[in-house]
């Protein structure tokens, strides 16, 4: 048994099960709308205190920029520094969450530079229309912290950022 399997006698499988279950309940309960997905699981991080009341509209405001740049109705480049400026504030103030904190740098993390066309950089965001980073961010975190409370929770927000930033870049 490995120290991963061992941390609160749940092995990987188990915690794919149940995070596979938990993003198909929320996509039910979301009616299939991503970005209504996104709310409902930082409401639920939020009434499982692993995020604040004053981090919550601050994440939110990270997610709908996400879903504005991937859908065309915000500027990627001006989306990517709002976003970046956000997680940046949550660092500074030095009390932030660590599930907020996993959650706003994979947020940051899910725009790509690219080339701009006249040699400068041009900061785009994966236009793959399935924007699964942050849904599977905040369902990571929420599943973690069933099983390893706050440490478990942050830990599961990065490993669902990992995870659904890959997915979009496929």
């Amino acid at each position: 048994m490995t120290s991963f399997e061992s941390f609160s006698g749940i092995g990987v499988y188990e915690m794919q099960s149940a995070a596979a279950r938990e993003v198909k309940r929320i996509m039910a309960e979301a009616g299939g709308d991503r970005l209504k997905a996104d709310k409902i699981v930082l409401a639920k991080l939020h009434e499982l205190s692993f995020i604040t009341e004053s981090e919550l509209p601050v994440l939110s405001h990270i997610c709908e920029l996400g879903h504005a740049a991937t859908g065309g109705k915000h500027d990627a480049g001006k989306a990517y520094q709002e976003v970046k400026k956000a997680y940046e504030e949550l660092l500074v103030k030095g009390n932030a969450s660590p599930v907020a904190l996993a959650y706003a740098s994979g947020a940051v993390g899910s725009y790509v530079s690219g080339d701009g066309g006249d040699g400068s950089t041009a900061v785009v965001y994966k236009k793959s229309g399935s924007n699964w980073q942050g849904t599977l961010a905040g369902a990571g975190g929420v599943i973690g912290g069933y099983f390893g409370g706050s440490g478990g929770a942050a830990l599961g927000a990065a490993i669902g950022s990992v995870v659904g930033k890959i997915i979009d870049e496929c």
